[in-house]
């Protein structure tokens, strides 16, 4: 009986540790990979509109926004709009080009944001405009 307590213990720290060693650390991405590692799906928040981004290894992208709350989310009452484009990226500075937009006040604008941090998972961007926006990886939700 007094071993079968001192096993169920260390069988819980067992499988405790086992856990936290399948996890990866996370890692900051080199700035000279930001370009290479930034193509894929990725989500986040902006000014109260849900967006996903895919950046595309050729250097396009394509962005969906959706209104964000509880109307939009429960019944999908928001309205989704799209916005393609091109980027780039030059030290810590990512450039959208936008090619095509539903809303045309848009076309043929640019607009840059500082990456602030960046890890396999997660991308921090502070916009032009002084607004702080994280988004994640689609793949990683």
């Amino acid at each position: 009986m007094k071993n079968i307590l001192i096993l169920k213990p260390l069988g819980l720290l067992f499988i405790l540790l086992l856990g936290i060693s399948a996890c990866s650390p996370v890692t900051p991405v080199d700035e000279s990979e930001y370009s290479a590692t930034i193509p894929g799906q990725w989500a986040g928040t902006v000014n109260g509109m849900e967006e996903t981004i895919t950046f595309s290894n050729n250097g396009t992208f394509k962005a969906l926004l959706r209104p964000a709350g509880f109307i939009s989310n429960t019944i999908s009452q928001g309205t989704t709009g799209s916005i393609n484009g091109t980027w780039a990226i030059d030290g810590k500075t990512i450039t959208l080009t936008i090619t095509r937009a539903e809303d045309e006040r848009v076309l043929n604008h640019q607009t840059t944001s500082t990456i602030l941090s960046f890890n396999s998972n997660a991308l921090v961007l502070k916009s032009d405009a002084g607004e702080t926006s994280t988004f994640y990886r689609a793949d990683s939700l």
